[in-house]
């Protein structure tokens, strides 16, 4: 007897809910590259771009909870990343092929601490011309209200390697 395929969930979102003394949190980034759109969301969209180079004891996994499709990203697909201070388990809710993806973590997720950061989604948009490309990401959380201040210049700090490692990873120039 053959096990039934899984149906991939038809959330447009996972619900979450602040803690109380817990405030919204938006950091947002955007960067050009000399790259076009393709390749940008290809390199995006590869699983290897977040699982390889992750130093130990962190780790970002993929499933799928439908055996027929593989681990990877997909309406439905499981993610989680973790390590020490860091809980990040999510599922993919929408992707709009070349141009955007939303991740959205569960009720639960924390880095540092559940009682001072809750990430809650992590969003990529994808805009090109021929040869440049605009990505842009946004991470929401819930963040302790005194905390706040420390966590937006720990995204700044955090979020400023990544247009670099892609520029790295694509062999193409940042311009801006």
């Amino acid at each position: 007897m053959t096990e039934p395929a899984i149906a991939a969930p038809t959330l447009a979102h996972v619900p979450q809910a602040a803690p109380p003394g817990f405030v919204t949190s938006r950091y947002e980034s955007s960067f050009r590259i000399g790259a076009a759109r393709d390749r940008v969301w290809s390199w995006l969209e590869d699983p290897a771009t977040f699982v390889d180079g992750q130093v130990f004891p962190y780790r970002v996994e993929f499933v799928s909870p439908d055996p027929a499709t593989p681990p990877g990203f997909h309406v439905g697909g499981l993610n989680i990343h973790h390590g020490p201070f860091l809980h990040l388990p999510g599922t993919l809710t929408e992707i709009r092929e070349g141009e955007y993806r939303d991740l959205q973590y569960f009720y639960g997720s924390y880095v540092l601490s559940p009682r001072l950061v809750r990430p809650t989604r992590l969003e990529f948009w994808v805009e090109g011309e021929p040869d440049t490309t605009r990505v842009t990401l946004s991470l929401t959380s819930f963040v302790r209200r005194g905390f706040a201040p420390v966590w937006a210049r720990g995204q700044r700090w955090f979020w400023a390697r990544f247009p670099r490692f892609m520029a790295r990873a694509l062999e193409a120039p940042l311009l801006d």
